[in-house]
């Protein structure tokens, strides 16, 4: 999820917050309190989430919960435009953080304590939502995004269905529904970008990189937060930062972590294999990796980490791209 600085050391109150569909259980630790409580996730339970807080004389308070998707983004933005500094937090910290303490029971409950104890005791980084005309677009592509996959559900299922006329009829009204949808969300997309020229911009910049074309800079730009410290931290929040596993004797091929964007990465594995094959500086690049003993596969991984960067880089300096960029002159 998006990123800021670290919360400061001052010590605030906690709140843990375990999300689900339906409902929020929620942990505060306050002085020496602590106080749980459930609150419907709707508008009207994260409104009185936030009375709640202000009868227990908490005018702010680091609040942490895990990433769940849309489920989680509604009450993280409530709590952040209500001035507290809130954090979401890749599931995987959390779990780690419990085994650390010995936890083996797993309730909402017991969740929503772990995770006020996680906001009590380790550095945060603060969470803040996208700008709306980026939040649009993105929801616009990955709806885009579902339909294609539909039309190409109902296209298979067309190749290979029997010749039963009911059935084929059905199949052809999906498929012409999908694509008359389709027709009408890219006229959508384009008017919004009519109208947000920033976005427009962006994605024209981003397609001077090799190997990104129109679909794959909308998708950059939509997807990007732009309030992340460093270019690294967005390849690390995509799990393109490899892990080393060298401990003593013992040295296993390095892996990639759990990432924050999976509809993202994976898009842009094609656009890195395109790079590959019509770049230069991208072959000179993989000739360099293949040297020093690399798979082909972590060869597209780190071309695309380059390309994840330069685009960032580009996204945050509003600069055009430049060929000669050092980027790649190092393996």
């Amino acid at each position: 999820m998006p990123h800021t600085a670290p919360i400061a050391s001052t010590p605030l109150p906690s709140l843990g917050i375990d999300v689900a569909k339906l409902v929020l259980d929620v942990c505060l630790l306050h002085d020496t309190r602590t106080l749980y409580q459930r609150f419907a996730n709707t508008a009207e339970g994260h409104a009185q989430l936030l009375a709640w807080l202000a009868a227990q004389g908490v005018t702010q308070a680091a609040i942490a919960l895990e990433a769940t998707g849309a489920y989680s983004l509604a009450v993280a933005a409530a709590c952040q435009l209500a001035g507290h500094r809130v954090a979401v937090l890749n599931p995987r910290r959390v779990l780690d953080f419990a085994r650390s303490l010995g936890r083996r029971n797993k309730t909402d409950r017991a969740d929503a304590h772990v995770i006020a104890r996680f906001a009590a005791t380790q550095p945060l980084e603060l969470w803040e939502p996208l700008p709306p005309a980026q939040a649009l677009l993105r929801e616009l592509l990955r709806r885009q995004a579902d339909l294609e996959v539909q039309l190409q559900a109902e296209a298979r299922r067309m190749e290979t269905a029997p010749a039963v006329p009911a059935l084929r009829q059905s199949l052809q009204r999906a498929a012409k529904w999908l694509a008359a949808e389709l027709a009408r969300l890219e006229k959508t997309i384009a008017a919004h970008l009519a109208e947000s020229p920033a976005l427009a911009a962006d994605i024209t910049r981003l397609q001077a990189i090799p190997g990104i074309g129109e679909k794959s800079a909308r998708l950059l730009a939509a997807e990007i937060p732009r309030h992340f410290k460093n270019a690294r931290a967005v390849a690390a929040w995509l799990g393109l930062v490899p892990r080393q596993c060298r401990s003593g004797t013992s040295v296993q091929k390095a892996s990639r972590i759990g990432h924050a964007a999976p509809q993202l990465r994976d898009k842009l594995y094609f656009p890195a294999v395109t790079a590959l094959r019509c770049d230069p500086r991208s072959k000179a690049f993989a000739e360099r990796l293949r040297a020093a003993g690399k798979t082909p596969m972590q060869i597209v991984f780190a071309v695309l980490h380059k390309m994840v960067r330069t685009a960032f880089a580009l996204l945050r300096s509003k600069a055009d791209y430049n060929p000669n960029h050092a980027l790649f002159q190092t393996a």
